[in-house]
């Protein structure tokens, strides 16, 4: 009997140590996009804050937090630069990533946050990646 409340409480706390884990990687992940953009590296800033999404989480609040973290990279990019990363993304990094960014995209748009900048970077995703993304990030079941 006891035994089996004892493996009832650990697996009530996996969870939460789960939770605990995503939102240490998303707290890492804001850190080091921080640090990028005070040295004016918004590249490695958006490519590091659409590495290894929470897609899988059930947390919302982690979720939202990492969002946070890439409309942060996306927004402090100049209007110069954003087909220079998207390009970037799409031919030198994991073409996954475009579709990332296309969901984040969205997202933002959904919430009605930075909605011209984000139309800038949804252009310059579909004149560089094509429709593709847009589908994929439309029809995917693991949302941001």
């Amino acid at each position: 009997e006891d035994d089996e409340e004892e493996e009832q409480q650990q697996q009530q706390q996996q969870p939460q140590v789960e939770r605990m884990g995503e939102a240490a990687e998303v707290q890492a992940r804001q850190r080091e996009v921080a640090g990028l953009l005070q040295h004016g590296k918004h590249r490695e800033a958006v490519k590091a804050a659409l590495q290894n999404p929470p897609l899988g989480s059930h947390d919302q609040a982690v979720k939202d937090m990492n969002t946070e973290v890439v409309l942060n990279a996306i927004c402090s990019a100049s209007d110069s630069e954003i087909d220079k990363i998207v390009a970037d993304l799409y031919h030198n990094s994991s073409p996954d990533l475009c579709d990332t960014l296309v969901k984040y995209i969205y997202k933002g748009l959904a919430d009605r946050k930075y909605c011209g900048v984000l139309l800038k970077w949804h252009a310059s995703a579909v004149n560089m990646a094509g429709l593709g993304p847009v589908v994929r990030a439309m029809t995917d079941r693991k949302t941001v």
